[in-house]
């Protein structure tokens, strides 16, 4: 998961969405299952909340009756609802023991609500939260720069003792609030190189950001890159940090990020995202089947939503990919490839998609930098 930051102004909380969103498919205490109506339901809701908006994330669970869902897809189903649904109202002011922090929260909570139930006017409501965070700083007229707002405000958090992250996640403004963070070195095999990397990994949450919010805690972001670290979201990995979801989904997908943002600093979001996916499914064993049904279900034409953006090139480059050497998909999902197969192929996409840029730029009478540099 990739993000805007106040230094690289191209960016999203690349966000780590594969792996990390509750299963759809949940047992009840009676047994019962979630049905396959309510499965598409759960996934078009969820869709919709990552492209920004909420009001048509809750109208899409509505549709099937609640007798459909079991376990944590009928508590899904009353929280979107109940926080987006045609009677919904805007959240009142969280309390979380710090007034300061309380103030921050709520002022991104109401702003988060009104973005996602009229995504058309999410601009006026973004101004609204610049003049409400301004005042709350104390000062007489807005700032009218985000990156100085951003850098205030977490300067502020932070002297209370909050780690945050804000910028901008498309199409949403963020805001990630933790308490406790722990690093490591590590060393990440990508598809073309090795690379060290300096890890944060984020424990404590107030906050997990808009994401979350828009999906009632059913996802959340997972991590990010900046040009100096990876950021892992510790909550997103239920199964630990020797799990492939961290493996593949956070250090390769964050890593590949990392390295792109040093070698092709001006790519763009959806296409950091196009190449981290390759690298996800290049390093995916077990989870490689749930993520190519997550790239096909989750697909985008609107590239300000990075994610659903590059998951619809990538399944298209693979299918054209194998077309041409002799191995048509039968199936849109490339479910009937074999494991070996699919892995080679969005190696050799992801390589020559890199020497696409490396030509385009010799062209250009510049160079990709250097690694490290």
């Amino acid at each position: 998961m990739f993000q805007e930051f106040r230094r690289a102004a191209a960016g999203t909380i690349l966000f780590v969405c594969g792996l990390l969103s509750i299963s759809s498919c949940s047992a009840g205490e009676n047994g019962d299952v979630t049905s396959a109506a309510a499965e598409q339901a759960i996934g078009q809701s969820t869709k919709a909340a990552l492209q920004g908006n909420g009001r048509l994330a809750a109208t899409s669970l509505q549709a099937v009756a609640r007798s459909h869902f079991a376990g944590k897809d009928i508590t899904y189903r009353r929280c979107m609802l109940q926080r987006f649904g045609s009677r919904s109202q805007p959240p009142s002011r969280p309390d979380v023991g710090d007034p300061f922090v309380s103030e921050v929260l709520g002022l991104y909570q109401t702003y988060w609500w009104h973005a996602l139930m009229s995504p058309g006017e999410r601009n006026r409501y973004a101004d609204q939260l610049r003049r409400g965070l301004s005042t709350l700083l104390g000062e007489p007229a807005v700032i009218a720069d985000w990156d100085a707002l951003d850098e205030r405000i977490a300067q502020e958090l932070r002297a209370r003792g909050y780690y945050s992250q804000l910028g901008n996640t498309p199409p949403l403004r963020e805001l990630m609030v933790w308490r406790k963070q722990d690093s490591s070195l590590r060393e990440v095999q990508l598809p073309e190189r090795t690379y060290p990397v300096q890890l944060e990994v984020l424990n404590d949450f107030v906050t997990r950001g808009w994401s979350s919010y828009a999906r009632c805690d059913r996802g959340s972001n997972g991590g990010w890159a900046t040009d100096e670290r990876l950021f892992a979201v510790g909550p997103a990995f239920p199964q630990g940090l020797d799990s492939e979801a961290f493996r593949a989904s956070l250090l390769g997908h964050e890593t590949q990020h990392f390295a792109d943002l040093q070698e092709f600093p001006n790519l763009s979001p959806w296409e950091l995202e196009y190449r981290a996916k390759l690298t996800e499914l290049w390093m995916s064993q077990d989870s490689l089947r749930f993520l190519l049904d997550k790239f096909k279900r989750d697909q985008g034409d609107d590239d300000q939503v990075p994610h659903l953006f590059a998951n619809k090139r990538v399944i298209r480059d693979l299918q054209a990919y194998l077309s041409a050497h002799g191995s048509t998909p039968a199936r849109d999902d490339l479910s009937d490839v074999p494991a070996d197969q699919l892995r080679a192929a969005a190696v050799d996409v992801l390589t020559r998609d890199t020497r696409t840029r490396e030509h385009a730029a010799s062209m250009a009478g510049t160079s990709p930098a250097m690694p490290g540099k």
